[in-house]
Formats: structure tokens, C-alpha cells, sequence
């Protein structure tokens, strides 16, 4: 009789474990396949709920809010130290996109049309920000007094001599990253429902 060794043992324990673990997995496979879990669970969406959720108000609301917070303290840091931070125009275009979602709840496209023109528009309110507090601290005045002082010509003078290129390069991007953020992600089940709900209608 030819002695067992060590490897013909390793080999037998190895063989043996593969098939144990085999049978273990088929009867996994067979305990999942009639269990019966539907791969969806809950309630059903209310189709008609999420619509009403939307609000276009609010979402203006909210985004005007954030770009004058925002471009409140982006004035207020550029004073302090004496440096712009173009950059700071994407922010806050992401945070208009962010705020936009959570208010307005929207996940139609005029969300995010709505995100783009406040985040471009408040581009430039925020640099008019900044040239305010600047000429403030210059002429020893408070912000609001030279925010009181201003004209349609010293408007057009400021952004003709200050606002660059690159500044109109920034806006559009904010506008861009506030529109990506700015509308409501919707699950599966939730569009399947609208759908449904639309084809109820017709």
C-alpha cells in the first residue's frame, strides 16, 4: 500500500472543502430564488405629492438669499485680504445650485434654468459687491451710503474698467455647476410614477 503524505492530505482537505462550499452556495442560490423578496419594497410614490413639492418661489427666493449672503462675505474677505478669489464665483454658483434644490424640490428643467440666471447674474452682483465695500473703506463711507450713491453711469463705468474677460469666463461657469446642482434627483420608482400619472391624464 502506498503511504498518504502530507500533500496527498492537503489535497483531499481541499477538494472536500470546494464541494462543501459549493453545495453551500447552490443552497443559498436556491433559498434566494424562492424567497419571495420583491427587489422593490415600500409604499408606493405619490406622484401627485411630488409635484406639488415643487415650488419655483422659493427656489428664487432661496438662490437671491444665497447670493447676497455669499457675495456679502466674499466682499468682506476680499477687503481683508486684499486678494479677490475669482474662484469664489463657482462656489457660489454651487451653493445657489444646492440651495435651489433642497427649497425649490424642482426636477424640471426650469430649475435649472432659473439656478443658471441667478448664479450668472449674481456673478457680477457679487464683483459690484466687492467695488462697493473697496470704495467704501477708500472714501472712509458706509457700504449702504455708497450703495446709495450709485448711478446707472458709475454702474456702467465699473463694469467697463473692472469686470474682465476672465470674470465673464467665471460667471458662465457658475452658471453651468448651479444648473448641474439646482434640480431634484428623482429615483426609479418616483419617475415611473409621474409617467404613469401622465398617461392616466391623456
Amino acid at each position: 500500500m502506498t503511504p498518504v503524505t502530507r500533500t496527498d492530505r492537503v489535497i483531499y482537505w481541499l477538494i472536500r472543502s470546494a464541494e462543501r462550499s459549493g453545495r453551500n452556495s447552490y443552497m443559498l442560490r436556491l433559498q434566494k430564488k424562492h424567497s419571495g423578496i420583491q427587489a422593490h419594497t415600500g409604499p408606493k410614490p405619490d406622484a401627485a405629492r411630488i409635484l406639488a413639492q415643487q415650488s419655483l418661489g422659493r427656489a428664487i427666493a432661496a438662490g437671491i438669499l444665497v447670493v447676497l449672503l455669499c457675495g456679502w462675505m466674499w466682499a468682506i474677505l476680499s477687503v481683508q485680504t486684499g486678494r479677490v478669489f475669482p474662484w469664489f464665483t463657482i462656489l457660489i454658483g454651487a451653493i445657489v445650485g444646492l440651495a435651489i434644490r433642497r427649497y425649490g424640490r424642482g426636477f424640471e428643467w426650469r430649475f435649472a434654468a432659473v439656478a443658471a440666471f441667478i448664479a450668472w447674474v449674481g456673478a457680477y452682483a457679487e464683483n459690484l459687491m466687492i467695488g462697493i465695500v473697496e470704495t467704501g473703506r477708500y472714501i472712509e463711507a458706509a457700504p449702504y451710503r455708497v450703495f446709495a450713491g450709485l448711478s446707472m453711469d458709475t454702474i456702467e463705468n465699473f463694469f467697463a474698467n473692472t469686470v474682465s474677460p476672465v470674470d465673464h469666463i467665471y460667471a458662465v461657469c457658475a452658471a453651468g455647476v448651479a444648473a448641474f446642482f439646482a434640480q431634484r434627483k428623482l429615483n426609479r420608482r418616483e419617475v415611473l410614477a409621474i409617467r404613469t400619472m401622465n398617461k392616466a391624464k391623456e
